[in-house]
């Protein structure tokens, strides 16, 4: 007989793509850039141990009077004093500069001796000048360089791809990526998008997708299968308007599952996304039906899993992350079984 509390087969769907967190940079629109100024080593501290590569701490130079953000805040502004205080080991730095924005030539050996890895250009036809200015300043300071291809959705395919090839001849990005700002591409366009451009340029290409149309995830699975190297997600979504890919549903997927992590780790994460909601007067969803979507766990697992919450007096979203990381030394996922893996795995014992 079926056995609902037999843990499902384990399937591994893998690391997807090198994985760059936008929280603070696409999310702070979101906030106007007012972040605090402990956030940046907050949000690195909690991303580097659950598996995120890179973590994009906001701007160089200011954002453009166009993007309609009224007196922005320190992370419109970086220093490198900023930059600094937010390395920590496992993970990346990187930060945007916006062509239009700049007063200023950036002091780029500053912000590398403090910790940048990695500058990020936006494209716009007229300012390749520039760009090809930037990047090759980046990579005489040892930074990589990645050019995004913004309002990705409003070119002609055609023309997208004859762009890319000249962003690619002008700056020879390590990175090439396709924003989807509008967040209205389909997993078929991103498909035929990314297959043709790995045709064209020389560059590891990226996605940025929007969630507009509640497709993030999906345009970014197959913007990885069709060969993208560079995923970009954020905490809770944190963007504009429909916000971006989530970065939760990332982990749970294809950093945490059945890879032991800390108990210290998930509940920075969990800190992390509470004091991220309240900044941003957003909700905190719980991350249960998330996890056990992920896991392709029944209905009355799910309650198992909600009886071990309350049986050891935790937090629901503390147990589901735990179980995602833990599933493979469950022996069942009866709450019997649950209690004392629980107990063991997490030291309690």
């Amino acid at each position: 007989m079926f056995d609902h509390f037999n843990p499902p087969p384990a399937t591994d769907p893998g690391p997807l793509a090198t994985l760059v967190d936008v929280t603070l940079r696409d999310g702070g629109f979101e906030v106007d850039f007012r972040w605090p100024d402990t956030q940046f080593a907050d949000v690195t501290a909690a991303l580097a141990p659950v598996g995120v590569e890179i973590v994009e701490l906001g701007y160089l130079g200011g954002v453009p009077l166009e993007h309609a953000v009224v007196a922005p805040g320190i992370g419109a502004h970086l220093t490198p004093e900023h930059v600094a205080t937010a390395q920590r080991d496992g993970v990346r730095l990187a930060a945007m500069v916006h062509p239009t924005a700049l007063a200023n030539e950036i002091d780029l050996t500053a912000y590398t001796a403090a910790g940048l890895h990695m500058l990020r250009l936006v494209y716009h036809p007229h300012w390749l000048d520039d760009l090809a200015h930037l990047a090759h300043r980046a990579r005489d300071h040892g930074l990589r360089v990645s050019v995004n291809i913004a309002l990705a959705s409003r070119y002609d395919p055609d023309d997208l791809l004859a762009h890319a090839a000249r962003i690619d001849r002008a700056t020879t990005p390590d990175v090439l990526y396709l924003a989807d700002t509008c967040g209205a591409l389909l997993p078929d366009q991103v498909t035929d998008l990314i297959t043709r451009l790995r045709a064209t340029v020389s560059a590891d290409l990226g996605f940025h997708a929007h969630d507009f149309l509640s497709l993030a995830y999906a345009n970014a699975l197959a913007a990885a299968a069709a060969g993208a190297t560079y995923l970009d997600c954020s905490i809770l979504g944190l963007g504009r308007s429909g916000g971006n890919l989530q970065a939760e549903l990332v982990l749970v997927r294809h950093r945490l599952r059945d890879r032991p992590a800390p108990s210290t780790a998930l509940g920075e994460l969990l800190a992390c996304r509470r004091s991220l909601a309240a900044l941003a007067h957003r909700p905190v969803p719980s991350l249960v039906p998330l996890v056990c979507g992920a896991l392709n766990l029944t209905p009355v697992e799910e309650h198992a899993l909600a009886e071990l919450a309350t049986a050891q007096r935790i937090n629901p979203d503390a147990a589901a992350l735990w179980l995602a990381s833990a599933t493979s030394r469950v022996a069942s996922l009866r709450t019997d079984d649950l209690v004392p893996a629980w107990l063991t795995t997490t030291g309690r014992a």
